[in-house]
């Protein structure tokens, strides 16, 4: 059977003539070009395998220059340098989680499940808005070899779980108590006494007690007992600064980072608490890149940079803000204008690598990049303003305010807020930014819409510190604009003697039987010359705190002194602790 042949025959389109009748020489020779462009052939070239490992996981040509390539140094990055010629050049993919809980004899049926759980609901929780090594990874694989991290994981990942199912009861009218179980505290205490014989072992890896230390933080965080939390916190990085037992130089990065972030955690939430990582944040990250290659080095950068404000704020500034106002020394005010200049530059690289159209972002990591912003914005008004007593400086930045307020508004648009709420977060909360415009900024609208997005963040379930921090903010608001009969007030509306300079909240007292939480406020009437005015106003709250005895026996078993006494808590959330 015979076809017949087709042919297809296809006119040129001919070039664009001129008004005069004449060939456009210009556009024929586009035309050309684009007519040889499919028969167009690269010349081959071969790969070069010499370059050093950082361009090639970026995938672009290294200077190969020795010891560091330029291409890396130039740009902000950290050169990892040149694979030797004994060694592999394929580089290695991370260490697959290959072994199953469910093949371990050592787990019943409730541990697996709960792990289970943990692993797909508590673990994406915890990291938030960012891929995170220690939540994805490292937490899963030592909980199957260190029973420390297992009794760890069981007690976070029960807890997390009988919380969900508490707030489902209270949804369906069932009575909350039913699904409350006595699992996650002994978990929780088995974890405890595993890490008493780690620390009196002394042999193991530094490694296996951050991540307990981690894993307990976020189960005390999520008790909503903070002073705990911060035991934990506050020994690790003892732990990171000893050299009795431990080699610091042998930790993971990632593990410290993150102990870095709470331990900034700390310092916001406790308005007289200083920094404790110092050391580190000193060492890393100490010049600007010109460009982010991902949102974890944006994100490893803002909390380095954070952490030096606030070191910076607690040692330096909050004595001129507070107790002495004036005399600034001129290298103070040039270490403030560094600060602010860097935060400037951050924020820029943030827009940029918003827009940069390499850069395709979930909406998990939009949101994590928006909070990043948040803090960033929030850093600069802090840098600008640490030094001065008034108040109204903060008038200056109500665009900034309102830059802040729209991306909250974006991201509570768009996100479960509630689930975003099952732990407390520096760069990945939105309560913190909330409060901090609700509070600083005295334009009436912003201010107003501020906190009418923070009441309407779940408050049931036992979130206490949501109730406090929204409590607060009302009572700033009520007391500064009492003497004006505008509804939405501007800034020229609130006198200087009028506003408040510092709010907060105790810690809870577990020999109170009412179990309230007072919320102290700060004025100064009489300028920044005059004596401060205290006023304030109790709530009350549930109960659900443990004495700190265990802890303090089971971080005393290590050889340095590590144990810091909180002999009266307190949970401020702006400003300074007040002294009776």
């Amino acid at each position: 059977m015979h076809s017949e042949a087709l042919t297809v025959v296809v006119e040129r389109p001919r070039p664009p003539t001129a008004p005069n009748g004449h060939l456009d020489l210009a556009s024929s020779k586009q035309a050309v070009r684009t007519e040889r462009r499919p028969g167009h052939q690269r010349r081959y070239a071969p790969k070069t395998r010499t370059g050093c490992i950082t361009c090639k996981i970026r995938r672009v040509k290294c200077d190969e220059d020795k010891p560091f390539c330029k291409r890396c140094t130039t740009t902000g990055r950290k050169c990892d340098g040149y694979v030797s010629p004994g060694e592999s050049t394929t580089l290695k993919s991370p260490e697959p989680l290959t072994v199953a809980l469910a093949n371990d004899v050592t787990c019943d049926a409730l541990e697996r499940r709960i792990f289970d759980f943990f692993r797909a609901r508590t673990a994406p929780c915890v990291s938030g808005y960012f891929q995170d090594a220690v939540w994805d990874r490292i937490v899963l694989q030592l909980s199957h070899s260190e029973p420390a991290v297992r009794y760890a994981v069981n007690a976070l990942g029960a807890l997390h779980e009988e919380r969900q199912l508490r707030h489902t009861a209270d949804h369906n009218g069932t009575d909350a108590q039913l699904v409350k179980t006595g699992f996650p505290l002994s978990q929780y205490a088995k974890a405890l006494n595993e890490m008493q014989s780690l620390l009196k072992s002394g042999g193991v890896s530094l490694d296996v007690v951050l991540i307990c230390s981690l894993l307990c933080i976020h189960f005390e965080a999520l008790r909503e007992c903070f002073v705990p939390a911060l035991m934990h916190a506050e020994n690790a990085i003892q732990l990171l600064q000893s050299s009795t037992s431990f080699d610091a130089r042998r930790v993971n990065p990632n593990l410290v980072r993150a102990i870095m972030r709470i331990d900034l955690q700390g310092a916001m939430y406790l308005g007289s608490r200083v920094p404790g990582l110092p050391f580190y944040t000193a060492a890393v990250d100490s010049v600007l890149p010109s460009s982010f290659h991902d949102l974890n080095h944006a994100r490893d950068m803002v909390t380095t940079w954070s952490g030096r404000l606030f070191h910076f704020m607690r040692t330096v500034a909050d004595d001129h803000k507070f107790r002495e106002p004036g005399n600034i020394a001129l290298e103070e005010y040039a270490r403030a204008q560094e600060l602010e200049r860097t935060f400037i530059g951050m924020d820029k690289l943030l827009w940029d690598f918003m827009y940069k159209p390499s850069v395709k972002l979930t909406m998990r990591e939009q949101h994590g990049l928006g909070m990043l912003r948040t803090r960033v914005k929030i850093n600069l008004i802090l840098s600008a303003t640490c030094l001065f007593s008034e108040s109204c400086i903060f008038d200056r930045y109500t665009e900034d305010f309102d830059e802040i307020l729209t991306i909250c508004l974006y991201i509570l648009g768009s996100d479960n807020a509630e689930r975003r709420l099952f732990s407390v977060s520096l760069d990945e909360g939105i309560i913190h930014p909330l409060f901090f415009v609700a509070t600083h900024c005295r334009d009436g609208r912003i201010r107003h819409q501020a906190l009418e997005q923070l009441d309407r963040l779940p408050k049931s379930g036992g979130i206490w510190h949501v109730e406090t921090t929204i409590q607060t903010a009302k009572m700033c608001i009520l007391w500064e604009e009492s003497l004006t009969d505008k509804e939405q007030p501007l800034c020229e509306d609130i006198p200087e003697w009028q506003r408040i300079h510092s709010a907060g909240f105790d810690g809870w007292d577990d020999d109170n039987p009412k179990r309230t939480v007072k919320v102290h406020l700060r004025t100064r009437p009489n300028g920044m010359d005059g004596e401060w005015l205290d006023f304030y106003e109790e709530f009350g709250r549930a109960a659900n705190k443990l004495p700190l005895q265990d802890l303090q026996k089971i971080w005393s078993a290590h050889e340095t002194p590590m144990i810091k006494k909180y002999e009266r808590p307190w949970c401020g959330v702006w400003g300074m602790e007040i002294v009776n």
